[in-house]
């Protein structure tokens, strides 16, 4: 969880990073959400992508991370799939998700749009879940350190 663009709000945050953990020592895929003021002048695809990558999220054999990049000064927001869980976060369901939180974000309502987000995709976790929660030893936040 790294809010640089510094659109939610601490309890929202910390909810939200606990939501995280959770999900993830219970049902395998290692999630992040990263808020950021610009892409650089890269696609969101490519940000989304080398972030991913840089950051090592997910497990390397499984390569099952998920990120959650939204870009709110460029208006952009992505859902980035590690290959070992594309079956289940599918390109049709991470645009389902994206189009939940567009409208709290046209209002403004960041930490309802990510929150929103978060929830729908641990609930996908939930429903599909890929490892048992012993065989992920490094938790979210300690891995993302």
């Amino acid at each position: 969880m790294r809010d640089m663009a510094n659109i939610l709000s601490p309890e929202v945050e910390a909810a939200l990073q606990q939501r995280l953990d959770d999900a993830q020592e219970q049902w395998g895929p290692q999630m992040a959400v990263v808020t950021v003021e610009t892409l650089h002048g890269y696609t969101i695809e490519e940000f989304s992508l080398e972030y991913a990558r840089s950051w090592g999220l997910g497990d390397a054999q499984r390569n099952d991370g998920l990120l959650l990049l939204v870009a709110p000064s460029e208006r952009k927001l992505r859902i980035e799939v590690g290959k070992g869980i594309e079956r289940t976060f599918t390109d049709v369901y991470c645009q389902q998700v994206i189009a939940t939180m567009i409208p709290y974000f046209s209002s403004g309502d960041f930490d309802g749009g990510v929150s929103a987000g978060v929830d729908e995709m641990v609930g996908q976790m939930r429903r599909h879940p890929t490892a048992p929660a012993n065989d992920n030893p490094i938790p979210a936040r300690e891995k993302a350190a």
